[in-house]
């Protein structure tokens, strides 16, 4: 059994989660919706169908680490206390072929659960607007499939590192947390920690910059900043506003410029990419080194 034997297997078993297709369907309906209220706003067609997409990846900024850490955080973990991973390893198979076709599966469910999104709103613009900006909607869709991507190495290598269901399922949860939630309700954000750990344990002056950097490592926020990227200027987000000048808090245009470039859009590509490469190559080491017994 070879890698894409593996990938086939596991995808043609994952699809079958009622739960995945609910999510599906939740997020087609999701972008149905917004397509459809957009109607009204104010606005060419296609700044309204760009406006649309930029609300889409805010709510995907969100909701797709849900979908891709639901899709993945049992594909190890569950054969295993299963007993399903004797049968997976059985010759000619080895580990990494496993690993590796657990992967491309996984990351094939999130892309199709993506892809059934943006159809419903391309097809929801097309029929309110008339308008397609291909640059905008084609850059929002990669910049969003490394995301989803990027939740799948770790809930993977999460699976590969627990040797049952329920540590499986508390790290899933416990990474939305630390990943996400602490970022969308800051009830004690990461960027307040980092504060108080520098000016009051350590007594130094507030340096926001500093605060900034330690909270881009989220992939979260790296993908907000990466949707920058294929937004025209006047759409995209300040992010980080206390890392500006007061006069271009609140301006769209040129405020990623006067960032430190550490903070600037184009270093989101190296945070993603991290969570793409780092989380895979510990999870690999890991289910390499386990005992399956």
């Amino acid at each position: 059994m070879s890698t894409v034997t593996v990938a086939k297997k596991d995808f043609k078993a994952a699809r079958r989660s009622k739960l995945l297709w609910a999510a599906a369907i939740v997020l087609g309906l999701i972008a149905a919706f917004v397509g459809y209220v957009s109607g009204g706003a104010p606005g060419a067609d296609a700044e309204q169908v760009r406006a649309l997409f930029r609300v889409l990846t805010m709510l995907l900024a969100v909701l797709l680490p849900i979908v891709a850490l639901v899709a993945s955080y049992l594909a190890i973990a569950g054969e295993r206390e299963g007993g399903g991973i004797k049968f997976l390893l059985s010759l000619p198979n080895t580990r990494r072929s496993v690993f590796v076709g657990k992967l491309l599966s996984r990351n094939g469910i999130v892309a199709g659960g993506v892809a059934f999104m943006y159809v419903a709103a391309i097809s929801t613009a097309l029929t309110r607007h008339g308008a397609f900006p291909a640059a905008v909607v084609f850059g929002t869709l990669l910049v969003t499939l490394v995301y989803g991507a990027s939740f799948v190495s770790i809930a993977l290598a999460m699976s590969s590192a627990a040797a049952s269901r329920s540590r499986a399922i508390a790290g899933a949860f416990g990474t939305y947390f630390v990943l996400v939630i602490l970022y969308v309700f800051p009830v004690a954000s990461v960027g307040d920690i980092a504060r108080w750990l520098h000016t009051t344990l350590l007594g130094a002056d507030p340096n926001p910059d500093l605060y900034n950097a330690v909270q881009y490592t989220s992939p979260y926020l790296a993908y907000r900043k990466a949707v920058n990227l294929v937004m025209p200027a006047e759409m995209r987000q300040n992010v980080f506003r206390s890392s500006l000048p007061e006069d271009l808090r609140f301006e769209p245009a040129g405020a990623n410029d006067a960032l430190p470039m550490y903070l600037q859009d184009q270093f989101s590509l190296v945070v993603l990419a991290f969570w793409l490469v780092v989380p895979l190559l510990i999870g690999y080491l890991l289910f390499e080194r386990a005992d399956l017994e």
